[in-house]
């Protein structure tokens, strides 16, 4: 017997080496979505975990916010969980103490604040496009709070979700214009349009297609958007086919404009006579060229006139013979070429024959300078010169030319700016004048630009007022004309009226040389490499008495005691000085701007003083009782932590077109109050509904989607989602009335189990029945409507009611009245006859007053 229990016990120790582990610490664990050893699964009730918040399938990029619920298992409110998600990253937002993630954001578990819940929320974004299947596995618990692993139930959960690929629109062109529109053969043909993509997609692999002639050209004849002109002829037609692409998809195929190609017109240079000065026995020859861009055969005018009139004689003859010429004749040719579509003519000026020119001695230059003999770079150069000529002809033309170094420049006047020229040029001026017949030889002078010493533009001391403890820099700025990179200044010390050699170059001067009423100066000369600045600059400077300095502990700029093991705010300051001096100091604490005067020197604040949105401030007043007062300040805020939204769906049955409860009651703000509970849900009809309150009725069918926005006391806000489906609930229907001496008997089928139904006349309760028929008496006749609303566990159907409108409703006699038709005559007559008395005696009495 007792082997078979060894046999057993080794069994069922080797079957739980197979349980799926998975690790519960109190302050969570990540990376064990697959489960763990360390909990036994020997709670009595199964548990279950999901993830709520996944879209069906993922937009890339966009950010879900996502809850892991465990339910079942164990009773209480102990739990933990670790997610895993291999695509995509899990953020918490501000505020989360019940989460955290790890630094590669791939796997998320719950804190130490957190292990006392069952649900937790966080962030995911969804990775960029093109990522696909992302893969979503979790663990969670269930705990019995007993402190430890025994009497636990866990499980484990996975989710994929595919992205969502949005189907890619294809691009278009506008403005497809081929230019220029009149485009002649040297001209080259270019081609633009404007792309555009619905997706803002960039054009990717376009085709553009060239046509000429109306024929297509092989891809490849035409690169890019421009055409040669070396394809281009007279005559011919282009255009361009353009289909667009943004490298997925073509778009519509755009034509351009057609472009013909038209003719160009010949050129014609001036025509000229030769020789220039004829005499009578000289011919006349008229020299021109001619050509044409086209290849046109071109047809040539010539055309001679003498003294203004045609010589028709010489028609299209290049030579007169000197036999026709005589002296003081005026001649001039004009000259016409025509390529069969354009033609163009010119004519040269007017030659006199034997003209005769006066004896003229050329002019004069007889001094010639440039100001100044030795520029520097800043300074503009002018060429000074004086003329004379023999006949005291006035001078007419002046010619100037400047070359630097050997090259000819653009000036042609006397001066040149300052901005044309640089350290080492050297400038020739050229010069020659006329006197309205001669010109004079050239004359020349030269210069070379020299080194312009650089400027000390300013010279500063920081700081402005310096202290014991502080270096003493000098900061400078430095020009120099002939832009020259600036070299190691000359920079020079004086303590209390004696140079300091020793400190010649140094910059900034350290702090250790320097004491409380030392009186120092610094100067400074400029330096390019070959000159220094011609003044000396000079600064000086009182070291003032250095101030103390406080050191203290890293003071958060935000705090929370809520979820903490923080019992108080604690700081340590500390003042040196530089000067040894003794310094005094007071500490005031400030709560939304008044002074907590309890406080006042207290290095220690406890948790008590402090509460959520409140702005403290520590401020610490210090001197040397030498320096100015010294102040520190710093704010901190209190935070106010995020609330958590939490959505219960209290109804048990969720039909369509039904009254559901949802309830917010379960949110919490863990530092506060939620205030405000804020629904908006949408139903598979996109019935959108915003209501207000901690619990809401709603009414919708298929999916509907609910969110839930919380605001605690300080406005801060929290929103979660949850979508639930609705099916087809039971229903009444087939109501029928009718009239019968008993009253308006009405009668209805029912689909449902056991209910009661809610018999409403004109929107009025008559009556509750639990049968599918029921006999109504209503007191008047005339139309009436009717509804038959179920009613199943308290809760009354809409979706699910009948009804009848305008059902006449007849009142019906009993034919066993005891009322006989001769009494009701008789009645009648009696009640007749008493009425005649009446009247009659009114008047009467009437009669008998008017007497």
């Amino acid at each position: 017997m007792s082997q078979r229990r060894v046999i057993v016990a080794v069994t069922i120790v080797a079957l739980l080496l197979f349980v799926p582990a998975i690790s519960g610490y109190q302050g969570g664990v990540y990376n064990r979505a697959y489960g763990c050893n360390c909990h036994s699964q020997t709670g009595s009730t199964a548990a279950s975990v999901g993830i709520s918040g996944l879209p069906t399938s993922y937009d890339a990029g966009d950010l879900y916010q996502l809850t892991v619920s465990v339910t079942g298992g164990v009773s209480g409110s102990g739990g933990g969980f670790s997610l895993e998600v291999n695509k995509g990253t899990v953020s918490i937002g501000a505020g989360q103490t019940l989460v955290k993630v790890n630094n590669q954001g791939n796997s998320a578990t719950h804190t130490m604040a957190g292990n006392s819940y069952r649900s937790w929320s966080f962030d995911w974004s969804a990775p960029s496009q093109g990522a696909g299947l992302v893969t979503f596995e979790v663990a969670g618990m269930t705990s019995n709070g007993n402190g430890g692993t025994s009497g636990d139930r866990w499980a484990t959960s996975m989710v994929q979700i595919p992205e969502n690929i949005p189907a890619n629109n294809p691009p278009s062109v506008a403005n497809v214009l081929l230019s220029p529109n009149n485009a002649v053969t040297m001209e080259t043909l270019t081609l633009s349009y404007s792309f555009s993509d619905p997706d803002n997609d960039q054009e990717s692999g376009s085709e553009i297609t060239w046509y000429r002639d109306s024929q297509a050209l092989p891809q490849g004849t035409v690169v890019g958007l421009s055409v040669p002109s070396s394809e281009t002829a007279k005559g011919q037609e282009w255009y361009a086919m353009v289909k667009p692409s943004d490298g997925d998809d073509f778009g519509s195929v755009v034509s351009s404009n057609t472009v013909t190609i038209i003719n160009t017109p010949p050129t014609l240079t001036t025509p000229t006579i030769t020789p220039s000065s004829p005499e009578e026995t000289d011919n006349l020859t008229a020299a021109f060229s001619t050509s044409d861009d086209d290849q046109d055969i071109l047809t040539t005018e010539i055309r001679w006139y003498l003294d203004g009139v045609m010589a028709v004689e010489f028609n299209d003859d290049t030579t007169i013979p000197s036999i026709a010429t005589r002296e003081g004749d005026e001649w001039r040719v004009e000259v016409t070429v025509s390529d069969g579509d354009d033609m163009v003519t010119r004519s040269s000026q007017i030659m006199t024959v034997g003209e005769i020119a006066d004896v003229n001695n050329p002019p004069e230059i007889s001094t010639i300078a440039i100001s100044p003999s030795q520029p520097l770079t800043g300074d503009d150069l002018q060429l000074v010169y004086t003329t004379q000529d023999q006949e005291n002809d006035a001078i007419t033309t002046t010619q100037i030319e400047w070359l630097m170094d050997g090259i000819p420049t653009v000036y042609d006047s006397v001066t040149i700016p300052s901005e044309a020229t640089a350290k080492g040029q050297v400038w020739e001026a050229k010069i020659r004048v006329n006197d309205g017949k001669d010109w004079s030889s050239w004359y020349q002078q030269t210069v070379s630009i020299a080194n312009t010493p650089p400027i000390v533009e300013s010279l500063t001391i920081t700081p402005i007022e310096v202290y014991t403890s502080d270096d003493i820099l000098a900061e400078y700025s430095f020009s120099d004309a002939d832009g020259d990179p600036l070299e190691n200044p000359l920079i020079t010390w004086s303590k209390n009226g004696v140079i300091q050699t020793e400190f010649n170059g140094v910059n900034p001067l350290p702090a250790q040389y320097t004491a409380k009423g030392d009186i120092w100066a610094v100067s400074i000369k400029a330096n390019d490499g070959e000159s220094f600045s011609q003044a000396n600059s000079e600064v000086v400077v009182v070291v003032q008495n250095s101030l103390p300095v406080l050191s203290i502990d890293e003071i958060p700029d935000n705090l929370t005691f809520v979820n903490t093991e923080l019992t108080q705010l604690a700081i340590d300051p500390l003042f040196t000085d530089a000067d040894n001096d003794s310094v005094d100091s007071t500490i005031y604490w400030l709560r939304n701007g008044f002074r907590e005067g309890t406080l006042d020197n207290m290095t220690t604040v406890p948790a008590a003083y402090f509460g959520a949105g409140q702005t403290w401030t520590l401020t610490i007043a210090y001197h040397d009782n030498d320096g100015p007062p010294q102040q520190f300040i710093h704010t901190l805020e209190i935070d106010n932590l995020v609330p958590t939204a939490r959505i219960e769906v209290l109804s048990t049955n969720l039909w369509d077109g039904e009254i559901i409860l949802v309830d917010g009651g379960k949110s919490i703000d863990y530092d506060g109050v939620v205030v405000n509970y804020l629904w908006e849900y949408q139903d598979s009809s996109g019935n959108l509904v915003s209501l207000i309150g901690e619990q809401i009725e709603i009414i919708g069918s298929g999916t509907i989607g609910i969110i839930l926005t919380v605001e605690d006391d300080l406005g801060l806000t929290a929103t979660t989602t949850r979508v639930i489906q609705t099916s087809q609930g039971p229903s009444a229907s087939g109501l029928i009335a009718s009239n019968e001496p008993t009253g308006v008997e009405l009668t209805w089928q029912w689909t449902g189990d056991l209910a009661e139904f809610a018999i409403l006349r004109n929107g009025e309760e008559v009556a509750v029945t639990s049968e599918y028929t029921f006999t109504d008496k209503p007191i008047i006749a005339g139309p009436t409507s009717y509804t038959i609303n179920p009613v199943i566990d308290n809760q009354t159907l809409i979706a699910g009611s009948t009804s009848i409108v305008d059902f006449d409703v007849a009142i019906l006699t009993d034919s066993t009245s005891s009322v006989s038709d001769t009494g009701g005559f008789v009645l009648g007559v009696m009640l007749l006859i008493a009425s005649i008395g009446v009247i009659s005696l009114g008047l009467l009495q009437r009669r008998e007053s008017d007497e």
